[in-house]
C-alpha cells in the first residue's frame, strides 16, 4: 500500500486527504503536499478518515507540518482521526504540540 495525498484549496484553506499509509515510506509524498501550500493559505485541514496506518515518521511529518504552520502563521487543524490514532496522537503529545506553535504564530 502507498500514500495518496489529495489537496483541495478553496478560498485561503488548503484540505490535504491522506489516505493509505503514512510511514518511512511514503513521507516524502506527504511533505512534497506540504511544501506547496501557498503563501496566503490561514487554515489547513488534515482529513486523516481514509489513513490506514501512521507510523513515528509519520507523526514526525504532522510536527514538521506544524512547524511550517508556524513559519507561514495558519491553522492545522486535523480530522477524521481513528480513536486508536487519536489516542497515539494524545499519548505522544501531538496535539499540545500544534496547539503549543500555533500560539507562537
Amino acid at each position: 500500500m502507498d500514500i495518496n495525498v489529495l489537496k483541495e484549496e478553496q478560498d485561503n484553506v488548503c484540505t490535504l486527504h491522506v489516505s493509505g499509509l503514512l510511514d518511512y515510506s511514503t513521507m516524502d509524498s506527504f511533505i512534497e503536499k506540504v511544501h506547496s501550500i501557498k503563501d496566503g493559505t490561514n487554515r489547513v485541514i488534515i482529513n486523516f478518515e481514509s489513513l490506514e496506518f501512521i507510523d513515528s515518521t509519520g507523526i514526525g511529518a504532522i510536527i514538521n507540518l506544524a512547524h511550517k504552520a508556524s513559519e507561514m502563521q495558519f491553522k492545522v487543524e486535523l480530522v477524521g482521526i481513528s480513536e486508536e490514532n487519536e489516542d497515539l496522537f494524545n499519548m505522544i503529545g501531538v496535539f499540545e504540540i500544534i496547539e503549543a506553535l500555533q500560539m507562537e504564530g
